[in-house]
Formats: C-alpha cells, sequence, structure tokens
C-alpha cells in the first residue's frame, strides 16, 4: 500500500512540473507522446534486463549440470584404474616380490634425498638469517629481503614436514626426537620470521607515512601464499576423509603433510593487538587531562585517511581491511569515552564530550560515507544527552541519597509510632509529611531539566525520579506486609496507633498519585511526541503504584478488622450462637472502625474500603456456615440467620448505595433459601443459584445440605448425585467470576 501512494506522490509532482500554468494544458497531447516513448523504452530496458539474467542463470546451471557429470566420469576412471592395477598385479608373475624390491629401492633414494638436504639445510638457513638480521635493523625500511626469505624459509618448512610426516610411522622412538633436533634451528628461525612479520603488520600505519607500502604489500602476498597452502592441505584432508577406500590404495590422496598455519587468522588478531596497544598507550598518557585527550584523539581521522588511500588498494578486497580498522578504531574510542564518564569528569569536559561525540558521527559519515548504526556500539551508549549539565547529574546522584534519609525517618514514625500522624490543614485527615518533601525534590529536578529545552534529558530526568518513587512504594508495601504480622502475631507487643498509621499512608498515596497526576499535565503541553509518551508511561506507572500501595493500606485495614471478627464469626451456628447474639458483636466491630475511617480517611479510599469490607463480611459470612460443628437446627436456625441479615443490612445500608447492597446480599438471600428447601425442591433452589453464580463448587453445597438437622446422609447423598448429574450436561462454567471464587475451598 505505501509503495502504491508513493508511485501516485511521484506522478503528481511530475504532472505538477510539466503543468505549471494554464497555457501548459495545450501541451498535454505532446507530454503523452512524450511519456509513452519513455514508457516504451524503460520496458525496453526491462525486457533485456530480465532476459540477460534468465540467460546467465540457465548458463550457471548448465555449468554445475557438467561439473555434475564430469565428477561422475572422474570417479569412474578412477575405479578403473583401481581394477586395472589389481588385475595387473596377476599377470606379472613374482609382482609381490618386484613390488617390494621397488618400494626399497625408492625408499633408499627417498631416504639419500633426505639425507642430502638436511646437509644443504644449513647453510640455507644460514643464509637466511643473515637476510633477516639486515631487514630487522631498520624496521621501518624497505624490507627488500623479505619475499625471498619466506620463499626459501617456505620450501624449507616443507621439507620438516614431509620429513616429519614419514617418520611419525617409524618403528624406533628416538628418530623423531633426532629429527627435532636437526630442525630445531629451522624453527627457531621460522618463528623468529612470523614475529618479525607481525611486527610489521602492527606498524603498518607507520610504513605507509614513511612511504614504505610495498611492505605491506609483500605481507600480503606471503599470508595469501600460506593461505593457499593451507586451503590445499584441507582439500586433501577433506579427500581422504571422503573416498577413504580410494585412500587406503592411492598414497597421492594420502592426508598432506602440512601444519596447518592459519596465517590470515593470525593477521588479524596481531592486527587488532596493535590497534589495542596504540589506544591503550594513548589513554595512559592523556587520562588525567580529559580536555586534551579529547582535542588529540582526532588523530584517529588521519589514520583512518591513510588506511583509505594507502592500505585498501594493497589487500584483496575479501579482507575489508578498511572496516576492520574502522570498527576497531570505533570501539577503542568507546572504551576510552566509557572510561571518562566513569571518572566523574567535570561539566566542561562532558559537554565538549557530547560535542565531540555529535562531530565524529557527522565526519565519519560524511568523509567516509559511515553510517551511524554501523558504528557499533554507540558512543556514550546513546546516553550523551543525559552528561549534558553536570549539575543536573550531581543532583540525580544525590536523589538517592536525599530519598534514603527521607524514607528512613517516614519508616521510623510508621513502625515507632510515638505519636499520632500529623493531620491536614483542616485537621481532619491523617497524613506523613514525606510526601510533600518529596515531590518537592521531584519537582526541583523536574524544573531544572525543563529548562534544558532538552527533551531527551526532561525524559531521563523523569525516568529516574519515577525509579526513587518505586523503590519507596516497595518500601511502603514490605513494610506493611511485616508491621501486619506483628499486628496480628504478637498485637501485644505491636506498637499502639497501627490502624492510625495505615489510614495516614493510605491518604497519602493517593496524595501523591494527585502530585503525579499534575506533573503529568504540567509537562504535557512541553514535549514534543518523541518523549511525551515515554514520560507519561513512566509517570503513569508511578501512579498507579501509588495506588497499588493505597490500595494494600486499605486491604491492611480490612485485614486488622476482620482479624479481630475471627472469634466471633467461628462461634456460628454453634450452641453459643442460638443462645447469644455474635452478629451483634460483630457489626459493633465493623461500626467503631468505620467511625475512625469516615473521620480520618479519603473519600475515594473511603468508599472503596467499605465496599470492600461488606464483600469480605459476606465472604467471612459464608465460611462461617462451614464452622467445625456447625448445626442448621429448623426452624431456629432461620429466625436467627435473618435477625443476623437484618441487623448488617441496616447498617451497611447507611455506607452502601441501595443497588449494590441489595445485589451483594443476594448471595445470602439463595444460600439460605437452600436451607429451608424441602427435598424435592433443593435441586430448582441450587440450581436458580447456580446460574448466577456459576463458579459455586458442589462441595459447598454438600456442607451445607449435611449440616441441616432434617435431613439424613443418605438423602444429602442422593441429592448431591443427582446435582452432579444435572451438573455434567450443563459444562464446565466459563463465565466471569464470582465471590464463590474468593471463598477457601
Amino acid at each position: 500500500m505505501e509503495s502504491s501512494s508513493d508511485a501516485v506522490d511521484a506522478a503528481v509532482l511530475r504532472i505538477a512540473e510539466l503543468l505549471r500554468s494554464p497555457d501548459d494544458l495545450v501541451k498535454t497531447s505532446l507530454l503523452r507522446k512524450r511519456l509513452a516513448i519513455e514508457k516504451a523504452t524503460i520496458d525496453a530496458q526491462l525486457k533485456s534486463g530480465v532476459k540477460a539474467q534468465l540467460d546467465n542463470t540457465q548458463e550457471g546451471i548448465d555449468k554445475l549440470t557438467s561439473s555434475r557429470k564430469q565428477m561422475f566420469i572422474i570417479k569412474d576412471n578412477m575405479q578403473a584404474i583401481d581394477r586395472l592395477c589389481s588385475e595387473a598385479q596377476d599377470m606379472i608373475q613374482h609382482f609381490p616380490r618386484i613390488n617390494k624390491i621397488s618400494r626399497i629401492h625408492r625408499n633408499f633414494v627417498a631416504t639419500q634425498e633426505t639425507a642430502q638436504k638436511l646437509q644443504e639445510m644449513y647453510s640455507t638457513v644460514d643464509q637466511i638469517q643473515n637476510l633477516l638480521q639486515q631487514d630487522k635493523q631498520n624496521i621501518m625500511g624497505p624490507a627488500e629481503n623479505l619475499l625471498f626469505i619466506h620463499y626459501q624459509l617456505f620450501r624449507l618448512q616443507e621439507f620438516r614436514d614431509n620429513t616429519m610426516h614419514q617418520a611419525k610411522n617409524a618403528s624406533q622412538d628416538d628418530v623423531i626426537l633426532i629429527l627435532e633436533q636437526y630442525f630445531r634451528r629451522l624453527d627457531e628461525l621460522s618463528n623468529e620470521f612470523v614475529e618479525y612479520l607481525w611486527t610489521l603488520t602492527k606498524n603498518m600505519i607507520e610504513l605507509v607515512k614513511v612511504g614504505q607500502g610495498s611492505v605491506i604489500v609483500r605481507v600480503v602476498k606471503i599470508i595469501e601464499t600460506e593461505e593457499r597452502a593451507d586451503e590445499r592441505a584441507t582439500a586433501a584432508e577433506q579427500a581422504r576423509y571422503s573416498h577413504q577406500d580410494l585412500a587406503a590404495k592411492f598414497k597421492s590422496i594420502q592426508a598432506s603433510p602440512r601444519v596447518i598455519r592459519s596465517y590470515r587468522s593470525q593477521f588479524q588478531d596481531k592486527l587488532h593487538d596493535s590497534i589495542s596497544e596504540l589506544f591503550e598507550n594513548f589513554y595512559n598518557e592523556l587520562r588525567d587531562d580529559p580536555m586534551r585527550l579529547l582535542d588529540e584523539i582526532e588523530f584517529i581521522y588521519d589514520h583512518l585517511v591513510l588506511v583509505y588511500q594507502e592500505i585498501v588498494p594493497r589487500f584483496p578486497a575479501k579482507y575489508n581491511i578498511f572496516s576492520v580498522f574502522v570498527l576497531a578504531y570505533h570501539r577503542h574510542v568507546y572504551n576510552i569515552f566509557d572510561k571518562i564518564v566513569k571518572s566523574d569528569p567535570d561539566a566542561g569536559t562532558i559537554l565538549r564530550l557530547i560535542r565531540w561525540v555529535r562531530q565524529y558521527y557527522k565526519k565519519m559519515n560524511k568523509e567516509f560515507r559511515i553510517s551511524e548504526d554501523i558504528l557499533e556500539p554507540p558512543l556514550l551508549d546513546g546516553n550523551e544527552q543525559e552528561l549534558i549539565d553536570d549539575y543536573l547529574k550531581l543532583i540525580r546522584r544525590k536523589l538517592d541519597e536525599w530519598m534514603k534519609n527521607l524514607m528512613n525517618d517516614e519508616t521510623r514514625d510508621f513502625t515507632e509510632r510515638n505519636k499520632a500522624p500529623e493531620l491536614d490543614s483542616s485537621n481532619l485527615l491523617y497524613g506523613l509529611s514525606g510526601s510533600v518533601i518529596m515531590f518537592q525534590m521531584v519537582n526541583q529536578q523536574i524544573d531544572v531539566a525543563a529548562q534544558s529545552g532538552q527533551g531527551k534529558i526532561l525524559a531521563d530526568v523523569v525516568r529516574e525520579c519515577a525509579d526513587v518513587m518505586a523503590a519507596t512504594q516497595k518500601t511502603w508495601m514490605g513494610l506493611l506486609k511485616s508491621e501486619l504480622k506483628k499486628q496480628v502475631d504478637k498485637p501485644e507487643e505491636a506498637p499502639p496507633g497501627f490502624v492510625e498509621y495505615v489510614i495516614a499512608l493510605a491518604n497519602d498515596q493517593i496524595r501523591c498519585a494527585d502530585f503525579t497526576e499534575a506533573i503529568v499535565s504540567r509537562l504535557e503541553p512541553l514535549l514534543s511526541e518523541k518523549y511525551r509518551n515515554q514520560i507519561n508511561a513512566d509517570l503513569n506507572s508511578t501512579m498507579d503504584g501509588f495506588l497499588n500501595v493505597a490500595r494494600l493500606a486499605k486491604d491492611t485495614l480490612l485485614d486488622v478488622v476482620f482479624n479481630d471478627l475471627k472469634q466471633p464469626f467461628s462461634q456460628f451456628y454453634l450452641p453459643v450462637w442460638y443462645q447469644e447474639d455474635p452478629m451483634l458483636l460483630i457489626i459493633e466491630t465493623i461500626k467503631d472502625y468505620t467511625n475512625d475511617f469516615q473521620t480520618h480517611m479519603n473519600e475515594y479510599l473511603l468508599d472503596r474500603l467499605m465496599s470492600n469490607t461488606l464483600e469480605r463480611f459476606i465472604i467471612a459470612y459464608i465460611e462461617a456456615m462451614r464452622n467445625k460443628g456447625a448445626k442448621f437446627k429448623k426452624p431456629d436456625v432461620m429466625i436467627r440467620i435473618r435477625k443476623d441479615v437484618e441487623t448488617a443490612f441496616t447498617f451497611f445500608q447507611q455506607h452502601i448505595p441501595s443497588q449494590e447492597l441489595k445485589s451483594t446480599f443476594d448471595i445470602l438471600s439463595r444460600i439460605h433459601q437452600l436451607l429451608e428447601s424441602s427435598r424435592k425442591t433443593i435441586f430448582l433452589d441450587y440450581y436458580a443459584l447456580k446460574k448466577i453464580y456459576g463458579d459455586m463448587p458442589i462441595g459447598f453445597i454438600e456442607d451445607i445440605l449435611i449440616r441441616r438437622d432434617d435431613l439424613e446422609k443418605v438423602q444429602v447423598k442422593e441429592i448431591i448425585e443427582t446435582i452432579k448429574a444435572k451438573s455434567k450436561e450443563t459444562g464446565e462454567f466459563n463465565g466471569k467470576p464470582t465471590i464463590f471464587s474468593k471463598l477457601n475451598f
């Protein structure tokens, strides 16, 4: 869809260029003819290009087919040769003896040649040694003997590898040791030459500076020669492995005696080592003067120009030598800048650093056509905007310290509770002073960041503040849980005032959410869309965190209340319940707590708290029906239940909207109906209940029915079996969870 739209836009622009005035409409027919000619030309070019591509593809397929045929022909010929050799052996009289004598003769000649080459080797080694010393005297010199030295060494190393390969199957163990002694000088000279070769590699930049680029050409030729020899040896090994049956008969395809040297891989390693050494020495010399370091590190541009102009033409394209230098230099610049940032630089250095980075990316793109996304990792990890203002960085670093001190005071007051919580300006709502101080600090950071005019800085500062506030939220949540545990497990040891401080914390978190929302409203007009979403997401997450703490504080209050109600709820449907009135004690306790909540709690939280109190009351009431020893005695149980429900309903209707209250109490009336139902109508009442509360477990119904004193166990069993059979017909419940999902079964 996008390409089609682009084509339409391009066509409109083209027409606009051709028809700029009403007079140009006269040219319409002429323009149509010209465009038709252009289209025909382009179509012809496309057809020609497609035909050429198809021809090339067909030619490649033909060559592959021909190559495959040749491979099969070679294989057949080799097998024919093998067969003829086997047949010829039977045609020649005394062939095994002749073959043995021939082999002894060949071995004798080979041994004689090896002995002669060993004698000549030392004189050649002396000659090479002298030439190598001459070249090494001037490391920046022309190295005129380099190729000759390598040629001679290459021949001697081939001789050495062949000799050692032939000797590996010798019957006498000391043969290899003797040969190793003979070749020791050659090995030492080879190591010296390789070391010299890598020294030249490490000094490639300096060599081109003094006009000795030809040395690099010689180094590359040596590497390529060694690589080709490695490739031949590897190919021979692969051939031997692929045709093991023929390899056992033909010596010519035995494994190559050459020791793989991997010069190209070593070259890459030595080049990287030299670049690392260059930057390490540079940094160690100027590490105490970052400003001078940033001035002088621009040597990298001169080096890369030399590489591009003098070194790249001397290397095969497959080396990608320019990319090797660019990426290596970039990574070391990245490491140096990372060290500068971690050394806590002053503001001037930071600003200079960021300016350098911006110029670096522009220069690399302009002079070398290297885009920023290729240069990995990004300098300063892409966070250079965070370093623009040293003062801002100092404040951010102190933010954790300030918040830690603030939270120490706040949490100490919360746990020790030596005094009552603070009251707001109306002297009604409890609260904590920490939220005001915290948001004074947060707003200060945000104001400083906003004044910089940098959206990235502002976004990062907001995220930093959000992280700090999230840490305080985590602290409060942990503290609520630990203090509640003390309050429940050892109330006699817990300081008084826990409920009051939890109310204060809940109010404070709502106030923090309001403060956060105010920041969102204040910043939104200042932000571009690029950073608005990030900042809003961070602040909205922070706001949700404050609301989560407030929600946990509300639930903690409920835990305290219903912990006090465990005892009276545990008496329900027991003999004491029929004689006394534990529901009155429950409602009076809830009423006392509610009076405190109404006086000192935020209105929004109070509404949620009362709704949750009603829900928790219903859950506790239903679970009490399953108390150990509970018995539903007819008709007394229904009289007491109606009285309990009336007492509870009368209280809750003062705090809960009528519709919500009736909807919540509906479950009790339907459960109570099961207590009154006759044997024949129980299933109908169950079905009516199950229809609305689909997640109600059958085990709950069984628990209720088995406690009815007017039903025998056998009758209950029959009823439950009927219910289970009918439930299978309706299938599993997949609707929205009801209050039954919160019961403990």
